[in-house]
């Protein structure tokens, strides 16, 4: 039996009522997180339904443009969650459109740039802080090398300079640089969400810090968003999503959201069979996007990215017989890095920063990231590599080797099948796009999945894009 449940009540449904579900794989889309896709559906004028809706098609009734919590079963299986909003409501009946993508489901903060959301203020450091624990502090103040900091007046050219006989900071240029694990904790408790998942719970990523360039000089107290980028809380988990070939798995129902790498997709085990519910026929389509060019927005406003260095620069797949003729998928995330100067081991750039003492600039630099290093040699640092990874496309512990190897012999070597197939409610209620699917002697990725939903169904016909593994 096919059920509609909002806000927990099982809807009344015309007879005959079918809705057409749409399901994407976010391991294959690195320019949006689409969720699922309803096609609009339309309930009848009942008690019943008037009650849940709120009585919207009253002309004395308001509307504050609220979203209402819907899940869609099939025989008791839950199949699908996520929001309805009303489109129109007539004589007779309201038409409702179903979303669940990632740009829906902050409330009121989704857009809103991290830099315009009112995060608690924390109070001024004492210039003899503690070096930071990256699993506790909110932010870190390591030692970055800039001698552009406050354009062509004196200074010592380093930000968060650091004595390290007194163990004291200097007063100027000192720029609190937050943990990514700590941004999210916080943006989460303002919207109901928890992130979790391999990608923080990774020894090396957990010490990841939003670099910046906005000083304390004349401040009063820290406001976390002079320090946070021009990216909403989607923005930013898109451009992750980018620079380490992240996974992102949304549980609508519980608002959490699991972060893991596309790597561990890949390489998984496919423990699905389903060629018994398979059609024999098929179309097969040659994949020709085949190769990857993987980079990074660069600040035209460092000077040491001018002309671009070469471990810097992007990466592209290199034309082999087995991709030869492709073409090119370019995935260039907005989060880039600082170069390190090789003698003193400290992250470097030459760029204006923010500050009243300067009057050079008071633009904001590209977001970056860093890796937190601790104190190193006595004094507090933090660069581009960490353990095992690097924030760069080129050299040793590269990105494209810690996250992109997989996918991109993938890439080379799939193809496309069009299959259609006859699923269960309980194949569907357990179906992740995290798993492999099994047909015929061959290991398929899930690209897409297209299916009517009706009444009485014991049996749910399925469209299938299927991606050979």
């Amino acid at each position: 039996m096919f059920d509609i449940r909002i806000e927990g009540y099982s809807v009344d449904l015309k007879p005959g009522t079918q809705i057409t579900l749409e399901k994407y794989n976010p391991l294959l889309d690195f320019a949006t997180v689409q969720g699922s896709r309803v096609n609009s559906f339309t309930l009848p004028d009942t008690p019943l339904n008037r009650r849940v809706l709120g009585y919207f098609y009253d002309p004395q009734v308001g509307y504050t443009n609220r979203r209402y919590y819907c899940e869609k079963y099939v025989d008791s299986q839950v199949i699908e969650q996520g929001y309805v909003k009303i489109q129109e409501s007539a004589e007779g009946e309201t038409v409702l459109y179903f979303t669940q993508n990632l740009g829906e489901i902050f409330g009121d903060l989704q857009g809103l740039a991290l830099s315009e959301i009112n995060f608690t203020q924390l109070a001024l450091p004492a210039l003899n802080v503690s070096p930071a624990d990256h699993l506790v502090d909110p932010y870190c103040l390591p030692s970055i090398e800039n001698p552009g900091f406050y354009g062509n007046q004196s200074f010592s050219g380093i930000v968060n300079k650091y004595d390290s006989g007194n163990g004291w900071y200097n007063d100027e240029a000192r720029v609190p640089h937050f943990f990514l694990r700590w941004v999210l904790e916080q943006f989460g408790q303002r919207v109901g969400w928890k992130f979790k998942g391999a990608f923080l719970d990774d020894p090396d990523l957990s010490r990841l810090v939003l670099a910046n360039l906005y000083s304390l000089d004349s401040a009063t107290a820290i406001f976390p968003a002079n320090h946070l980028p021009d990216l909403t809380a989607g923005g930013l988990l898109l451009e992750l999503r980018k620079l380490f070939n992240l996974f992102l798995d949304f549980d609508v129902r519980r608002k959490v959201l699991d972060i893991g790498f596309g790597e561990d997709v890949l390489k998984s085990a496919c423990i699905i069979d389903w060629t018994q519910k398979a059609d024999p026929g098929h179309t097969k389509t040659p994949e020709i996007v085949n190769r990857l060019e993987l980079g990074y927005e660069l600040d035209g406003n460092d000077a040491l990215m001018k002309p671009i260095p070469a471990a810097m620069d992007k990466y592209i797949t290199p034309e082999t017989a087995e991709n030869e003729g492709g073409s090119v998928l370019s995935i260039r995330s907005r989060l880039s890095t600082y170069l390190k100067n090789p003698v003193s081991g400290l992250a470097m750039c030459s760029q204006p920063g923010i500050s009243p003492l300067n009057k050079d600039s008071q633009s904001r630099a590209l977001p970056k990231l860093l890796f937190w290093n601790g104190m190193v040699s006595g004094v507090p640092t933090a660069t581009h590599t960490s353990g095992t990874r690097s924030l760069i496309w080129n050299g040793e512990n590269n990105l494209v080797d810690s996250g992109y190897r997989r996918f991109e012999r993938f890439k080379a070597g799939t193809f496309k099948l069009s299959k259609n197939v006859a699923l269960t409610p309980a194949d569907l209620a357990t179906f992740s796009f995290r798993n492999k699917v099994h047909i015929k002697g061959v290991n398929y990725l899930v690209g897409s999945a297209k299916m009517n939903l009706a009444k009485d169904q014991r049996v749910i016909p399925a469209q299938l894009e299927l991606w050979r593994v």
